[in-house]
């Protein structure tokens, strides 16, 4: 038995792991306010998304940074700002398309320029410290992320409490599958929806980096499917579950 981790602002119920099959229930519900992503590493309060400042708002000094070395070109109304210093401003936007990266669907961008002793251009001042996109997803603590897909094999029955995932680990695993890694971090069986939230144990030791492949993944819900809608809602925003192509 494996009690699951208390996320930020959620609800979490116990975790009950037996072979590829997991069982929980626990209070509906995305993420509130309170809650933060995680986009290439950098934190992402959940209200920042909503109703955070944007680009065209910073101060003049931390606006100065939008001119640094290689920073490209933007437009600041659409960026939200996440950390804004006299020595580095982080800005995020919702990318106009997602973009699909190696079985991933990256939603957001990330910029960061921070203020350093010498640029690329030489002498003091801004420069460009991070830049590129992300699929933005919720902080499970010690937990890796993973891309959770349908298992095109087993479809989804109404009929069935039973929902057949593929989960593919995206951290380097040595291109070994997750058996016996996957956490269900939280599910929560609402009228007319099942959110899911599921991470990985990061495996011990050095590992190389090849594609990881699918592992075999099964949910056990209280009462037969029906018409409910699946849901990944451990990425921002959430996503209805497809089958893997």
């Amino acid at each position: 038995m494996r009690r699951s981790r208390l996320t930020q602002g959620w609800t979490v119920a116990l975790v009950v792991l037996i072979g590829g099959c997991a069982q929980t229930s626990a209070a509906g519900g995305a993420p509130d306010e309170s809650g933060e992503y995680l986009c290439q590493g950098t934190p992402v309060p959940a209200a920042v998304l909503t109703d955070g400042a944007t680009a065209d708002q910073l101060g003049d000094e931390a606006a100065a940074a939008l001119e640094g070395a290689s920073v490209p070109d933007i437009e600041p109304e659409q960026w939200r700002v996440l950390t804004e210093t006299s020595t580095e401003v982080y800005l995020i936007r919702e990318l106009p398309e997602p973009r699909d990266s190696d079985g991933e669907r990256r939603t957001h961008e990330l910029l960061g320029a921070g203020w350093v002793d010498e640029t690329e251009e030489g002498g003091e001042g801004w420069q460009l410290l991070r830049h590129g996109d992300c699929a933005l997803r919720y902080d499970l603590g010690g937990l890796g992320d993973a891309i959770v897909a349908l298992d095109p094999d087993n479809p989804p029955d109404a009929a069935s409490s039973q929902v057949h995932l593929l989960i593919t680990e995206i951290e380097c695993a040595g291109g070994k599958p997750a058996d016996g890694r996957v956490t269900l971090e939280r599910l929560a069986q609402l009228e007319d929806r099942v959110e899911l939230v599921i991470g990985v144990e990061t495996p011990e030791g050095d590992q190389t980096c090849p594609s990881n492949p699918p592992t075999p993944f099964t949910v056990e819900l209280d009462e037969p499917l029906g018409d409910r809608t699946l849901l990944d809602v451990a990425v921002y925003p959430e996503r209805e579950l497809a089958a893997k192509g």
